[in-house]
């Protein structure tokens, strides 16, 4: 009939005799639709965990770490039960930089190696003008935050020894020798010691007097090699000075040190890779393969990741309980702390997101989520 039409097209015929229960329908869908929701909701939150389960897991390691550090303070460890408590956290920081060098090296040559000749120079101009550009204006933000906090305040308290500064050298290092020791890193005289040494100047102490001046001068030499003779020497240099009537004059002089010359092997991976380019067909086979050793760093980088947690923890921990004062050293230090976490909140949180959204007009904030495991793992290995 029409009434019951009308009813089927409102949705209100009962199901046991055809006719129509008021609602039923809608009441349904609606359910349905909730459903769906929830469980879209749900993937999202699996997805994010299982994305981001490393950094998760990481972040909960330095807590750890934390809470563990503190309460072995009050056992009173020897200096050799803190070296086995350290072991983990030493073998990340090993493996670490076991992988720094097959990583940098391979992934540059294969990245330069990829781009357009034409553009690279394009590129290139473009990079050192945005390092340019920002690293002035963290260096501006720097000196603003240091000139408003005032930061060194409060810091009077500490001694060498809470700081673990009892045996270090003063240096006093010209502007022009960083420059120079700048131009000399980035062109190594040998790359294989340049995986492992970096060049430094170091200061020799010379003096003017004929009958002294050699012993002086072989005394100076020498500074760099034996770090107890340097410290007296350097903090005996005045009464030397007065007792002997010498004029010693401090002369730089490169010298190789330990550390890993990350600059030029970064120089010469890309000009490398611009070189195999270049190469067309000839340096193909040899692209290849170092495109699939990039590929394999990066497996072998996505296994230590999973141990970082671990290692985290024991890396934080050993840390604060090697520390004499923990609470002198907060307090002591949290105007610097302060400081240095409102200044990276400024640079990383809104500046360099704003130069990110002028040039692309895309959200920042998406691209830095991708960033959470290698600023998590920075984070906690700085330690």
């Amino acid at each position: 009939s029409i009434m019951d039409k009308k009813k089927a097209v409102n949705g209100d015929i009962d199901s046991s005799d055809g006719c129509i229960i008021p609602g039923f329908g809608e009441a349904e869908t609606a359910a349905e639709m909730k459903g769906e929701k929830a469980k879209g909701r749900r993937k999202k939150l699996i997805g994010f965990l299982k994305q981001n389960l490393v950094v998760i897991l990481t972040v909960s390691g330095v807590l750890v770490g934390v809470g563990i550090g503190m309460a072995m303070r009050h056992m009173n460890l020897t200096k050799a039960q803190m070296t086995y408590f350290a072991f983990p956290g030493e073998m990340l920081l090993r493996m670490l930089k076991m992988i720094i060098l097959p990583l940098v090296v391979c992934s540059l040559i294969s990245g330069a190696a990829s781009l357009d000749t034409r553009s690279l120079g394009k590129l290139g101009g473009i990079a050192i003008s945005y390092f340019l550009v920002t690293t002035l204006i963290a260096c501006s933000l720097a000196v603003a935050l240091a000139f408003i906090i005032k930061p060194g305040a409060g810091a009077g308290s500490l001694n060498s020894n809470t700081l673990g500064l009892a045996n270090t050298i003063p240096i006093n290092k010209e502007p022009v020798d960083s420059f120079l020791d700048l131009a000399r890193n980035l062109f190594p005289s040998n790359l294989v010691v340049a995986a492992f040494r970096s060049v430094r100047s170091t200061g020799v102490i010379l003096s003017f007097l004929p009958v002294f001046g050699s012993v002086y001068k072989i005394l100076g030499s020498r500074l760099h090699r034996d770090s107890s003779h340097t410290f007296w020497f350097i903090s005996h240099i005045a009464q030397i000075k007065q007792s002997m009537n010498l004029e010693l004059l401090q002369v730089p002089m490169a010298t190789e040190i330990e550390g890993m010359n990350i600059l030029g092997l970064v120089l010469f991976a890309i000009v490398f890779g611009i070189a195999l380019r270049k190469l067309g067909p000839e340096g193909e086979e040899l692209i290849k393969f170092f495109n699939a050793f990039n590929e394999a760093t990066m497996v072998l980088v996505s296994w230590i990741m999973w141990y970082v947690p671990i290692g985290i923890m024991f890396l934080v921990g050993s840390k604060i309980v090697e520390m004499e004062d923990v609470v002198l050293l907060v307090t002591s230090l949290g105007k610097y702390i302060f400081a240095s976490i409102l200044g990276h909140i400024i640079q990383g949180g809104i500046i360099l997101p704003l130069i990110y959204f002028a040039f692309t007009r895309k959200n920042p904030f998406t691209f830095l989520l991708g960033l959470l495991t290698p600023f998590a793992t920075a984070f906690a290995t700085c330690s």
